[in-house]
This record gives structure tokens, sequence and C-alpha cells, in this order.
């Protein structure tokens, strides 16, 4: 039962931590609007390597939970957004 916990618990701080990540790409997207060289694309590709080498630093160069990419999270909860704001 306590290996369940860990579990939800890791699921729970990875999905908030992605949804901060989310919001703050979207708030400091349009923040550097009008920047000519910091668009959308860069301040995402910047936040989430600042955010990678955070977490490596903080779990020691060790493999963390946080880092494993999950195929269902991507096809249940990416995937659908990125093809309706294609169409």
């Amino acid at each position: 039962m306590q290996t369940l916990f860990t579990s939800d618990h890791a699921s729970v701080v990875s999905l908030n931590l992605f949804v901060a990540l989310l919001c703050a790409c979207i708030v400091i997207g349009h923040l550097l609007e009008e920047n000519r060289w910091m668009n959308e694309s860069i301040t995402a590709l910047v936040i989430g390597l600042c955010t990678g080498v955070i977490i490596l630093w903080r779990s020691g160069g060790k493999s963390s939970r946080l880092l494993v990419f999950s195929e269902d999270l991507f096809f249940i909860y990416l995937l659908p957004p990125i093809i309706f704001n294609a169409g």
C-alpha cells in the first residue's frame, strides 16, 4: 500500500509541475511577444531546459521519476490540443 501512495504522490507532483510550467510558458511567452528574438517556442525551450537542469541538480544527477516520459500522458493530454490547434 505504501508504494501505491508513493506512486500517486509522484504522479500528482509531476502533473502539477507540468501544469505550472505550461502556464509559465504561456504567460512569459505572451509578455515577451514584442521581443523579436524571444517567441513562445524559444521561451518554452529555455524554461524546459532550466527546469530539467534544476531537477537533475536536485536529484544529485540520478534518474528522477519526474523525467520519465509517459506515453499515456502524451496521447491523452498533449496530443489532442496539438491536433486541434493545427486544425
